[in-house]
């Protein structure tokens, strides 16, 4: 699942690159009707005009949110940020790394990657306006006396996301301010509210990038253990021979 969750955030970097090369260079010429092989002996056509259309209208708008870019964007959050959910959901080891890295910011982090997931996962409309169904639910395990206790929330419904990379991951390189920091108040919240009005597509891009990020070094600490233990000397033993019955000896031999 960390490989799926790399690969959406390749994605994301490689189609956003195409978005920009669109915008900055008018490619509407260059389109023709393509076949796209679908099975051995089949295929679906991509229409000149259609795809003609699509590429002059980006390169002339270059201000406004087109299609291509947006639904990128959204597909590579959703993806993202369901495979991180369901890892910590199901991958033990993997909880536990992240509340071994992140510490005192495992515990906003996680909430923010669930409301987020929940939000594009029931999306229904092209604005993202976030439902019930999307908070309700963790909007009472958060003010859940447990809950309230262990994260020392004093009865808030706040989450504030403060993730500043220097300080928890020492193998970062770059500014030592450089993270992401982002509030959620589950008191506050209502149907219908946008979920770009609540979190900046800054702080998204910014969000997917650590998981992004957690995912690479996760792997290169599950690596550097499967190192350690196949330099660990092997050690044999031999089984004694506890068998009641033991074969006579072959004289003849």
């Amino acid at each position: 699942m960390l490989r799926l969750l790399q690969w959406y955030y390749h994605f994301l970097s490689l189609w956003k690159f195409m978005e920009q090369v669109i915008i900055t260079n008018d490619l509407s010429e260059l389109a023709m009707s393509i076949a796209i092989p679908t099975w051995e002996k089949s295929n679906f056509t991509l229409k000149e005009w259609l795809i003609k259309n699509l590429l002059s209208s980006i390169h002339a708008h270059p201000k406004q949110r087109n299609i291509y870019g947006y639904l990128t964007e959204i597909s590579s959050f959703k993806g993202i940020f369901s495979i991180m959910r369901e890892l910590i959901e199901n991958d033990e080891n993997f909880r536990n790394f992240l509340k071994d890295t992140l510490k005192d910011q495992y515990f906003p982090f996680e909430q923010t990657i669930r409301f987020v997931r929940n939000v594009l996962n029931h999306g229904t409309t092209h604005n993202l306006l976030i439902k019930l169904e999307d908070y309700e639910v963790q909007k009472d395990f958060i003010l859940s006396p447990k809950v309230q206790r262990v994260n020392a929330l004093k009865w808030s419904a706040l989450i504030n996301l403060n993730f500043v990379y220097s300080k928890y991951i020492s193998q970062r390189k770059g500014s030592p301010d450089y993270g992401i920091q982002l509030s959620i108040d589950f008191k506050k919240l209502k149907p219908g509210l946008q979920l770009e009005k609540l979190i900046s597509w800054h702080s998204l891009y910014l969000l997917s990038e650590l998981c992004y990020n957690l995912s690479l070094l996760r792997d290169v600490r599950h690596k550097t253990v499967q190192k350690k233990e196949s330099q660990k000397p092997r050690t044999f033993r031999w089984k004694r021979n506890t068998s009641s019955q033991r074969k006579p000896l072959n004289k003849n031999k």
